[in-house]
Order: C-alpha cells, then structure tokens, then sequence
C-alpha cells in the first residue's frame, strides 16, 4: 500500500461517514437493504484502512453525550408529513427504499373485516353493559383521541392486535355518541430521511436535534367512525419505521385542543421506549426519551386533557403518571375498552385505577 499523505484527515472523515451510516444499518438491523456479511465485510474493510491513520483517533467520531440542558429542537421540518389513511398508497409509492419491506411476512387484514362485521352484536352487548353500570354518563361532551405507535417493534401481532383494538373503541365510542380520534405515528424513512441528508450537506453541525422525517396518520377524525378499510393500511410493511413519541403526543393533543368538547381525553398505545437512531446518535441516548417525559409532564400537569397509556410489555409508568403494561397484544382490546370507560368516568376514578 502507498504511503498516506497529509490528506489523510479528509480520509478518515470519509471513512467516518462510512461507518456511521453502517452502525444505522446495523442497529437491531433495522435497514435489511444490505445482507449481514456485506455489512461486515464493508465494516472490516473500513477499519482495516482506519488502522493505517496515526492520527485516527484525534479526528474520529467521539459518542455524542446528552445534555439534559439542551432544549429539545428540530433540524428541520421541511420533510414532515401529516397525511390521511386514504393518501398512505401515493405517499409511500415515492418512497425509494421500499424493496426492504418485502423481506418482512405479510399481515392478513381479513380478521379486520371479519371483526367489523362481528361488532354489530358486541355494540349491542358492550353498550348495555356499560348504561347498566353508569360509566356511558356524561360523555355527551367529551372527546377521545387515540394514537398508535407505528415503531418497526410493533411490527407483527402487535401493530395487528392494535389495530383490532382500534376498531373495538371506534365502535364503543360511537355507540355512547362520543367524537373520536384514531392516529399513528412514524417516521416517512429510516436513517434520518432526507432531513438527515439536509444535516450531512450542511457539514453536520453537533447537537442538530430531531434528525428524521415525520409521518403522522389520520385514520379516524373526529366526527368518523374508523373502518376496517382505513384500519388494514396500519398493517403495511412499508410503513412501520422508527418512533418519536413526544412530538406525536404534542400533535394529538394540539388536535384536541381545537376541538370544543370540555372532556378531552389521549390514549397512547406503545410497546417500547422512542428510538430514532438518525436523532440518538447526533443528540446522545436519552434525548428523545427525555422529551417525551417533559411532553407527557406537562400535559398532566396543565389538565386540560387527560393523558393515559397502554405499554405492550412495556413498563409504561416510565413516562405516563396513568398507564397499563399488558404482557401480550391479546389484552389490547379488553384493556383499552376498560381504560375508555375509566377516562369517561369522574376524574378519580382514573387515579384509582392507575394506582391499583
């Protein structure tokens, strides 16, 4: 080999690039668009010529630490997406990497369509049940949103067993003649998207903040009841990417803010903590968890709306003063019905019930 010269430095930083855009591709293999061992043979090589710099280690790359202090920003917002349930088939057509989602198993969404069929006699029996023990009364002038995490973790029985859930509440909430929201929330690309390649040609600046493309689904608004032809597109393998919880519940409730009903309540169905590794790497580790317990905070404590989760397998309380952990997806639908009826209910019977 040649004798490296003094541009070794713009070597090393391009060899650094390299091996950032690998550790994405490499994290819980989250980007399937190259196979393992060219992945590792890629990685070897990279390192193989980093041991050839002497300097290496002034100019490589050194772990990001998170800085509590930071206020949480954004890099740029020209990328986010909010899009309706009916608009995902155009939006994620001009996707460029979409091959990678076919390596993953198809979800069948007849069992939707069969449910919808079958909840005609479940309203019948849920709403007597629930005029029977009081809980429908008062809800003339309240208003549920419900906002699904559409996270690559969800993918399977659990983005399924939500979406069934989904449609149970839609169902519940129209039948006691409460408005409902049903949203999802993702990212339009892994690795950052185009907001992380808007970073890279801006010389990377450090600490940039929220470092990914937004998509924010409208699959129920307020006023609808949701249908299993809307619900069947959260089962896309295409979509599921990373999750930015914060700015989802910041959205959600920015929604019902708007809306004129006195009783507001958000319901967050998630089975794990926010990860964007585009955002985490540039920022430190706990920067979006950080935020969205500041977010959640700070709606409870303002009580405008009141704010409850659901964790799949997931200990929720981490970031929710009111949440559920279920071990499975199969409690989705019975645990979300009961915490419904608890939200529409006085406001201690919620604590109560949080508390048990």
């Amino acid at each position: 080999m040649p004798p490296l010269h003094d541009d070794g430095r713009s070597i090393a930083f391009s060899c650094r690039s390299i091996l950032a855009e690998l550790a994405l591709s490499i994290r819980l293999f989250r980007e399937p668009a190259l196979h393992w061992r060219d992945v590792f043979l890629a990685a070897l090589l990279a390192l193989m010529v980093l041991s050839f710099l002497p300097s290496f280690q002034k100019w490589r790359r050194q772990p990001v630490q998170f800085d509590p202090d930071r206020p949480y920003q954004v890099y740029t917002r020209d990328y986010d997406l909010e899009i309706t349930a009916d608009e995902l088939d155009a939006m994620l057509a001009t996707l460029p990497d979409r091959r990678w989602a076919e390596r993953f198993p198809h979800v069948d969404p007849g069992q939707l369509y069969d449910l919808e069929k079958d909840l005609t006699a479940r309203r019948t029996r849920i709403a007597t049940s629930q005029s029977q023990d009081g809980s429908a009364a008062g809800t003339g002038d309240a208003i549920v949103s419900l906002l699904i995490d559409h996270s690559g973790s969800m993918r399977g029985q659990s983005i399924l067993f939500a979406a069934r859930a989904a449609l149970v509440a839609s169902d519940l909430l129209a039948s006691l003649g409460v408005k409902h929201e049903v949203l999802g929330f993702t990212t339009s690309r892994w690795k950052g998207g185009r907001s992380r390649e808007k970073w890279s040609s801006d010389h990377e600046p450090g600490y940039p903040g929220r470092l990914n493309d937004l998509l924010h689904i409208i699959y129920c608004g307020a006023g609808e009841k949701l249908s299993a032809q809307r619900c069947a597109n959260m089962l896309r393998p295409d979509l599921i990417k990373e999750n930015i919880d914060g700015e989802a519940i910041e959205w959600a409730a920015s929604r019902l803010r708007q809306c004129k009903e006195t009783q507001k309540c958000l319901i967050v169905l998630s089975d794990g903590a926010p990860v964007d590794d585009s955002t985490l790497l540039a920022n430190g580790d706990r920067y979006l968890d950080h935020h969205l317990r500041r977010v959640a905070s700070e709606i409870e404590q303002a009580g405008e709306i009141r704010l409850a989760a659901i964790g799949i397998g997931h200990p929720i309380k981490r970031y929710y003063r009111h949440g559920v952990t279920i071990s499975s997806p199969e409690e989705l639908e019975g645990t979300l019905v009961q915490l419904i009826n608890q939200l529409l209910r006085p406001s201690d019977s919620l604590s109560a019930a949080s508390s048990s």
